[in-house]
Parts: structure tokens; C-alpha cells; sequence
């Protein structure tokens, strides 16, 4: 099988959202090689495929590049990203890379793909992975997008999973929260501002609200939703094992969103500035209140997770 070395997205729901065009890759008859940023390694270490993780130090990005060429049989790349800099890294690490014609790269890339009409970025990343095959001389396994993202999760976080559960004596029938969403869209504030009023109606159902913040979080998240069970922060693998197993997932249009509909598990995404025909959860146990312009409220939010999060 011809290895395809892979550049991911640089966000975690990015990276969720690109794993039907792997797959597609690899139903194919390629074998996907990931790059990315080192955190992807611990979310992606399931899938059973090669992880060399780039650091942003250009000439360490490029030496690695350069060996992968030459040493892990990668040749052939697929670029995610749409930036130059990713184009960049390739052609001068002596990859022949395929990716869309955006940022100015065309000349950099040695197969180029029309930007798709607009559509879901899963379709977006499927339909680079699927015109890139077949300009290779391939034939894609499917035409069509998976209804699922099927991220796989190694035994080694379910069972660190299950070992933070009992270290924090978290209850089986508990809801993840995930109250902070970092950066801006359209200059506007993309979390949700009334996850703690969520904490009391969801004990009142018998059910035990929960955060796993990252590093960079964890001190927004106390000031979003204090009342709270709040731990440390974990990797995550681990992370996407804790959401698989949840009662429900409560989230922003952000990187939790995505991890949920990775593993399959019930979440309820609150979308306020961002648009949902792009970026919302790809799974049919997603359900999405609030639209771009408009947040949710407190009741229309308590509504839903009461009859979501019901035994």
C-alpha cells in the first residue's frame, strides 16, 4: 500500500472532522502517515497509524519532513490545512502533496483541487481526500461521507478512563460540560454564557455535571461554571473516553463538540455566532439549539437536556 504522508488541521474539532477522508484514504488502498501538532497524537493513537508530530520550529519541521521522504516511503502527501505554510513545508521537504487551490499555493502543490461548493467542512476534507485519490490514479471506496466520524480509542484510555472515575468517585450517570470555548468568531465571544445555570436542574435529575478542562482552560472554567465538578486536566485520549461513556455532552461549537460525535456519544451543542451548516457536530446523536445571531436560553437549554439526559 502506497503511503499518503498527512498534514492535519491544526484544532482538535478540525482533526475529528477530517477522519472520514482518512478512513476513505485507507479503504482505498493507502496508508495514512499523520503530522500534526503533538497533541493530536494521544486523540489519533487508536486509528493504528504513524504520528510524527511537527513543532513549529522550521527547520526541525523540515529535517523531520525531509526523513519521512526519504525513509518512511511517504512520498505523496494530502494537505487538511488551506494555509501556505503548509505547502510550504511539503514542497520543500520534498513531498509531492495534493490539496486545495487556496492561499495563493497553487504552485506548490503537485495535484491541485478546486475548492468544493460550499458545504460541511467533514464534506470539505472528504472531498480533498477523494479527488486527491483519484487524481493519483486510485479508486475512492466511497462517494459519500460516512453518517459517522468513527474515531477509535486505544483499551489503554478506556481503562484510564475508568481509573479517573473512580479517583474522583464520579457516579455512572454523569454529564460532561464543556462551558469554554477559546478565540473569537467574527470579533464576537463563542462560548455560551450560562453553563453554571445548568448545574443544579441536571443534580436535580440525578445526574452529576462534570469538566475536564485543558491547561489553557482551566481557570476560564472556573469562572464559567463553579459549581461544577471540576478535575485536572487529562489527555485526550483519555478525555474522549470519559465523553464516550457520559450520559450526555454539553458543549460550545468547539473541540468537544466534534470529540463527541468522533466516539458516538449524546451531546447538545449550543451555537450562538457560529454556522452549524459548517461546523456543527457530525453524528446522528447530535442535536444543536440556538443558530448563528441568536444563543439559546437558559430554558430552551434546561428543556432539552432534561429529556436528552433521561435514563
Amino acid at each position: 500500500m502506497t503511503t499518503i504522508l498527512c498534514r492535519l488541521p491544526n484544532h482538535v474539532g478540525d482533526c475529528c472532522m477530517c477522519l472520514p477522508a482518512l478512513r476513505l484514504l485507507e479503504a482505498s488502498g493507502y496508508t495514512p502517515a499523520l503530522v500534526g501538532k503533538r497533541w493530536a497524537e494521544d486523540l489519533m493513537a487508536g486509528m493504528g497509524w504513524r504520528f510524527d508530530p511537527i513543532t513549529g520550529h522550521v527547520s526541525e519541521d523540515l529535517k523531520r519532513i525531509r526523513y519521512l521522504a526519504q525513509n518512511a516511503g511517504a512520498a505523496k502527501g494530502l494537505l487538511f490545512p488551506n494555509s501556505l505554510g503548509s505547502a510550504l513545508l511539503f514542497k520543500f521537504g520534498q513531498i509531492e502533496s495534493a490539496g486545495l487551490i487556496t492561499d495563493c499555493r497553487s504552485l506548490l502543490l503537485s495535484e491541485k483541487i478546486p475548492e468544493p461548493p460550499k458545504c460541511h467542512e467533514v464534506e470539505r476534507f472528504f472531498h480533498v481526500a477523494h479527488e486527491a485519490i483519484k487524481a493519483w490514479g486510485g479508486t475512492p471506496a466511497w462517494d459519500k461521507v460516512p453518517k459517522n466520524l468513527g474515531l477509535l480509542l486505544l483499551k489503554r484510555h478506556e481503562a484510564a478512563a475508568k481509573n479517573l472515575m473512580e479517583k474522583y468517585g464520579i457516579p455512572k450517570r454523569y454529564v460532561v460540560l464543556a462551558p469554554v470555548a477559546r478565540g473569537l468568531q467574527d470579533g464576537q465571544n463563542k462560548s455560551w454564557a450560562h453553563f453554571n445555570d445548568l448545574v443544579k436542574p441536571l443534580r436535580d435529575l440525578g445526574v452529576e455535571p462534570i469538566v475536564f478542562p485543558n491547561k489553557e482552560e482551566a481557570e476560564a472554567v472556573k469562572k464559567a461554571c463553579p459549581d461544577a465538578s471540576i478535575f485536572e486536566p487529562t489527555t485526550l485520549g483519555n478525555f474522549a473516553a470519559i465523553v464516550k461513556h457520559a450520559q450526555l455532552v454539553i458543549a460550545n461549537d468547539s473541540g468537544v463538540s466534534h470529540i463527541a460525535a468522533a466516539v458516538g456519544a449524546k451531546s447538545l451543542t449550543l451555537i450562538g455566532v457560529t454556522d452549524p451548516v459548517r461546523t456543527s457536530p457530525w453524528s446522528p446523536n447530535a442535536v444543536i439549539l440556538g443558530k448563528k445571531g441568536q444563543w439559546p436560553t437558559v430554558d430552551e437549554v434546561v428543556s432539552t437536556m432534561t429529556r436528552l439526559a433521561a435514563p
